[in-house]
C-alpha cells in the first residue's frame, strides 16, 4: 500500500516538473476549470455568487464530467468533491453514496442528502434516495455539491447535504446533435445521442441513451435506457417557463455480498449463494414530468414555482419473496423572492413553501424455498424469471406526505461581507394500510408523524480574490426512510414504531481562493453532533438479506476537506481532493469511542492532466482510500481459525476492511474535420488490477459480514461526434 502511494506522488511530481519545460505558447487545451469569481450557484435556493455564500460548496464544470469515457456513474462525475464518499459495488449505476457519513448502512440508495434534477427533487416525502438512475451524466451541464447541514432549505431530505445536477440547455444554432459510443470490459456498451437548438424565444434538448453490462461479478447484468427532454421558453424578459420530461428503464441482477469464508474459497466474482437459484434482480420504470416558472413581479421582486409528478414500477425479487411496489409522487413549491435596502446594507429576502405526497402499493408473494427451485432453469443475463407462489407476505398501502416552509434572508452588510440566515419548518407523516386480514389487536396498520424546525446561520468574507473566508452554525433533521419504517422486525408488513428521528447540530469553517490564473483551493473544518444515530441489524430467521433499523445513540463527526487545482503552464492541470473524517460513537457505552462503519479515515484523489501537440490529451489518477469497519464491536465475531486464514463460515478475525489505491488512465485525441468535430478516448480504470471491495455491509445472521469486490482492471473506448 505505502509503495504504490509513494508511486501516486511520484507520478504527481514528475508530471508537474515535465510541464515546466514547454512552451506556454502550445495550443493545446486543457479541461475547464472552475473560477471563484465567476462561479453562481443555485442550489442553495436563488441565483448567488459563490464567494458571498457561508457554506462548502463544490461545482463539477461540464469539462470535468466528460473527462472519463463511462459517463453513467456518480463516482466518476464526483471523483474530486472531498468529504463526498461513492461506493459503486455493482459497476453499474447502483450506487451508495454519503456526504459526511450521512447516508451509510442504508439497505439501498441514500437517505438525507437532497438530489435535484433540474430543480425538481429526486428523493421521496421522508428524504430517501432510491438511486441515480434519472441522471445520464453524459448530458449534464453542472453538480452542484453543497456539503453540510441544509436541512434548513429543503428539509429532513437535506440534513447531509444537496447535489444539484443541471442538465444541459440548447445550443446556439437551430439543430445541433452530439452521438457517443462506448463499450469496454465485462459487456459494457453505451449508446447516446442528442438533438438539440434555439429558435427564437425557445431553445430544446432531447436525447436518449442506451446502456448495459454483465458486470465484474457473476449474476451481476445491467440494463437501462435513459430518455430527457428539456424546453425553455421565454416569451417575455420577465417570464421563463421550464419543461421536463423523462424516463427511465433500469434492469439489475443482483449478486449481492458474499462472505469472507466465500470471498476466499470462490474467489471475488462470486455471487452470493442465493442470488442465483432466486434470481435475485430489481426492475425500475419511472416516468417524471415537470414544469417550472419564474416570473419577474417587478425589478426587486420575483415568483418562483414548479409542479412535478413521477410514477415508477418497481420490482425486486429475493430469498425472501417476490416484490412489486408501484409508486405514484406527486409534488409543488412555490417561492416568494424580495430585494430591498442600499447599496451597503442590501436585504435578500425569500419565503416559500414545499409539498410533496407519495402512495406506494406493495404486494410481495412468497418464493418456494432453494430446494424446491427449478434446477433447470437457464441463468441468461436478462433473466426475468421468477417462481411466485401464492401465499402472500405483504399487501399493504403506504402513504407519505411532507410539507414545509422555509425563510432564507440573506444581507450583504458591507461591499465584501454577507450574512446568511436560513429557518424551516417540517411536518412529515407516514400511514401504512395492512390489507391481510389479521386480529385488530395485531394489525400493523396505522401512522406516525415527524415534525421539528431547523436553521442555520452563517457569514462570509470576501477579504480578496485569493482568501474567501466563511464559518457558520446549523442543526440539522433526520427522518426514517421507507427502509426504516417498513422494515418491521416484528412482523412482515407494518411500522417499525421503534426508531426516532436522528437530529444534528454543528459548525464549519473555511476558506476558499484563486491565486492567479494557476491555482484554486478550498479547505473546510467542521464538527457535527447527532442524537439517536440509525443503525442497522438482521434477524437470521427472517432471510440474510433483509436489514432492519433502530437508534443507537449519539455521535460526533469531525473532519477537514481539502481540494486543490493547480495549473504550473498552460497545459498542465493537477488536481486533487483529500478528506480526513472522524466519525465517532459517544453512546452508549457499550459503543462510545468507536468508529462509525464505512467510513474511512483518510480518502484521496489526485490527477494529473497534460494537453499536447494541440489534440492530444492524457491523465494519471490516484485514488486512495484507508481502512474502515463494518461493525461497531468486535465482540460480535468468533475468532476461530486455521493458520492465518479464516476458513469457517461465519468467522472473521476483527471488523476492518483494508483500504486500498487503485491508478486509472485517461487519454483524449480530439479532432476536427470541416464541419466535424469529435472526441476519441481510452479509459483504463485500476490499472494494477488491484482487488479491494466496492461496498461492505453489516450483518449479524449466521455467516456474518458481507462484502461486495469491486471490479479489477478494466478498459473503455469512447468515440464522441459534434454535428
Amino acid at each position: 500500500m505505502k509503495t504504490r502511494l509513494m508511486i501516486s506522488l511520484f507520478l504527481l511530481t514528475a508530471l508537474a516538473f515535465r510541464g515546466t519545460g514547454q512552451n506556454n505558447d502550445n495550443k493545446a487545451v486543457v479541461r475547464d476549470t472552475i473560477k471563484l469569481d465567476e462561479v453562481v450557484v443555485q442550489a442553495m435556493r436563488s441565483l448567488t455568487p459563490m464567494k458571498e455564500l457561508p457554506a462548502a460548496i463544490s461545482v463539477i464544470s461540464q469539462g470535468q464530467l466528460l473527462e472519463f469515457s463511462k459517463t453513467i456513474a456518480p463516482d466518476e462525475a464526483l471523483r474530486l468533491v472531498p468529504g463526498v464518499k461513492v461506493e459503486n459495488g455493482t459497476d453499474g449505476s447502483r450506487v451508495h453514496l454519503y456526504i459526511r457519513g450521512q447516508g451509510i448502512l442504508s439497505e439501498s440508495g441514500f437517505r438525507g442528502i437532497q438530489v435535484l434534477i433540474d430543480g425538481i427533487p429526486v428523493n421521496d416525502p421522508g428524504g430517501y434516495c432510491p438511486d441515480l438512475y434519472d441522471v445520464d451524466w453524459g448530458v449534464v451541464k453542472k453538480v452542484e455539491v453543497v456539503r453540510g447541514l441544509a436541512a434548513s432549505l429543503y428539509g429532513a431530505n437535506a440534513t447531509g447535504g444537496i447535489i444539484n445536477i443541471i442538465s444541459g440547455n440548447g445550443g446556439a444554432k437551430p439543430v445541433n446533435t452530439t452521438l457517443s459510443f462506448s463499450a469496454g470490459s465485462y459487456g459494457f456498451w453505451k449508446a447516446l445521442g442528442q438533438v438539440d437548438g434555439t429558435s427564437d424565444k425557445i431553445d430544446y434538448r432531447v436525447s436518449y441513451s442506451h446502456t448495459q453490462g454483465h458486470g465484474y461479478r457473476a449474476h451481476q447484468s445491467f440494463m437501462s435506457d435513459n430518455f430527457s427532454e428539456k424546453v425553455n421558453w421565454t416569451p417575455t424578459n420577465k417570464i421563463k417557463i421550464t419543461q421536463l420530461l423523462t424516463y427511465t428503464g433500469y434492469f439489475n441482477q443482483n449478486s449481492e455480498g458474499i462472505n469472507m469464508y466465500r470471498y476466499e474459497t470462490f474467489g471475488p466474482r462470486a455471487a452470493n449463494t442465493d442470488a442465483v437459484p432466486y434470481n435475485e434482480f430489481q426492475t425500475t420504470n419511472r416516468l417524471t414530468g415537470a414544469l417550472l416558472g419564474k416570473f419577474d413581479i417587478t425589478k426587486n421582486q420575483d415568483l418562483q414555482v414548479k409542479a412535478f409528478f413521477r410514477t415508477n414500477s418497481y420490482r425486486e425479487t429475493s430469498n425472501n419473496g417476490d416484490d412489486y411496489k408501484p409508486y405514484l409522487t406527486m409534488g409543488a413549491s412555490g417561492q416568494y423572492d424580495l430585494n430591498f435596502g442600499k447599496e451597503n446594507l442590501r436585504n435578500h429576502f425569500s419565503v416559500g413553501v414545499d409539498y410533496q405526497t407519495q402512495t406506494v402499493t406493495e404486494h410481495m408473494f412468497a418464493v418456494p424455498p432453494g430446494n424446491q427451485r427449478d434446477s433447470n432453469r437457464v441463468d441468461s443475463y436478462w433473466s426475468r424469471q421468477c417462481f411466485d407462489q401464492s401465499t402472500i407476505l405483504i399487501n399493504q398501502i403506504i402513504n407519505q406526505q411532507s410539507l414545509g416552509v422555509f425563510l432564507i434572508d440573506k444581507l450583504d452588510i458591507a461591499r465584501k461581507l454577507y450574512a446568511l440566515l436560513n429557518l424551516r419548518y417540517d411536518y412529515v407523516y407516514s400511514s401504512l394500510q395492512n390489507n391481510i386480514p389479521v386480529p385488530d389487536s395485531l394489525s400493523p396498520s396505522g401512522n406516525r408523524t415527524f415534525q421539528k424546525p431547523t436553521w442555520r446561520i452563517g457569514l462570509a468574507y470576501d477579504i480578496f480574490r485569493a482568501f474567501n473566508i466563511y464559518a457558520n452554525y446549523g442543526t440539522g433533521f433526520l427522518t426514517p426512510s421507507n427502509d426504516e419504517l417498513y422494515n418491521n422486525p416484528q412482523a412482515y408488513g407494518g411500522f417499525n414504531n421503534l426508531i426516532k428521528p436522528t437530529t444534528s447540530q454543528g459548525f464549519e469553517f473555511g476558506a476558499r481562493g484563486d491565486v492567479g490564473n494557476f491555482l484554486h483551493y478550498d479547505v473546510t473544518a467542521y464538527d457535527i453532533f447527532s442524537d439517536n444515530e440509525f443503525y442497522r441489524y438482521s434477524i437470521a430467521s427472517r432471510g440474510n438479506n433483509t436489514a432492519f433499523f433502530g437508534n443507537m445513540g449519539k455521535s460526533t463527526k469531525w473532519g477537514i476537506e481539502t481540494f486543490v487545482s493547480y495549473s504550473p503552464v498552460k497545459n498542465i492541470m493537477i488536481d486533487a481532493a483529500y478528506t480526513y473524517s472522524h466519525f465517532t460513537y459517544t453512546s452508549p457505552d457499550s459503543v462510545a469511542g468507536h468508529f462509525m462503519p464505512n467510513s474511512p479515515e483518510n480518502m484521496l484523489y489526485a490527477e494529473v492532466s497534460y494537453s499536447f501537440l494541440k489534440h492530444f490529451k492524457v491523465a494519471v489518477a490516484s485514488q486512495w482510500q484507508s481502512k474502515f469497519c463494518i461493525q461497531v464491536d468486535d465482540s460480535i465475531y468468533n475468532h476461530y481459525t486455521i493458520g492465518k486464514t479464516y476458513y469457517q463460515p461465519g468467522s472473521v478475525q476483527s471488523s476492518w476492511v483494508k483500504g486500498y489505491n487503485i491508478f486509472n488512465l485517461d487519454m483524449h485525441y480530439a479532432w476536427k474535420l470541416g464541419w466535424l468535430r469529435g472526441d476519441l478516448s481510452l479509459y483504463v480504470k485500476n490499472v494494477f488490477d488491484t482487488q479491494y471491495f466496492g461496498f461492505t455491509e453489516p450483518n449479524n445472521g449466521p455467516d456474518y459480514n458481507s462484502y461486495q469486490p469491486a471490479p479489477g482492471r478494466e478498459f473503455f473506448v469512447n468515440l464522441r461526434l459534434n454535428l
